[in-house]
């Protein structure tokens, strides 16, 4: 046997709603009634009795259809006295709750991405600042080379080598700047990552 709660209740959009609608509904009757009584030439203290029982019936069944009414998504028992919603359904909140917690995903998503990418990233970039340096100090440092005296060396050899040794602080310098703001974007991407997993944690779903 189905409970209660299985038993679909009939919905209305709001109060006001179901208000029209036991209006009508007794406007109906009320004049059904007269039609009737009229025709039969009925005495008015005994169309006064009908229309007093006729209105008593009519608040016995809406009274009887209240538990079984939903409005604007709130049970009718829920309502207060004068049939206003205590605890109204706010459409408006939902949505945005609905969309703080869409939000939510598509932050921890970002957040995990970030997580496998950018340590690639560093270490890519550090791989390759490191294959620059070799190269420089195969350069400036030739494995195997003999140290020779300055009386040996020739005015264009000194001229050579002096035009390599600034070429190779100026490739450290600019590798050095390179890896400086390298360095410094990860640290921005993972100080923002930071204050995005603090407001997704403060998001109330």
């Amino acid at each position: 046997m189905e409970s209660r709660e299985d038993i679909p209740r009939v919905s209305v959009g709001s109060v006001n709603d179901w208000q029209k609608v036991r209006t009508n509904y007794k406007d109906a009757a009320l004049s059904l009634v007269k039609e009737r009584t009229i025709a039969s030439r009925a005495l008015s203290e005994e169309q006064d009795t009908i229309m007093a029982h006729l209105d008593q019936f009519i608040e016995r069944t809406f009274n009887l259809a209240q538990p079984n009414l939903r409005v604007n998504g709130t049970n009718f028992e829920s309502l207060d006295e004068s049939g206003r919603e205590m605890d109204p359904f706010d459409e408006t909140l939902d949505r945005r709750i609905w969309s703080l917690a869409d939000t939510r995903l598509q932050w921890h998503k970002r957040i995990a991405e970030t997580r496998r990418s950018v340590p690639a990233e560093i270490e890519s970039t550090v791989v390759t600042l490191l294959e620059r340096h070799r190269e420089l100090d195969s350069i400036l440092l030739p494995v195997g080379s003999e140290v020779l005296r300055d009386d040996e060396l020739d005015t264009e050899e000194d001229s050579l080598r002096q035009r390599r040794v600034e070429q190779a602080l100026q490739n450290t310098s600019l590798l050095a700047n390179e890896l400086e703001q390298t360095i410094s974007r990860q640290q921005e991407r993972g100080d923002l990552a930071k204050v995005v997993v603090a407001e997704v944690k403060s998001l109330k779903p």
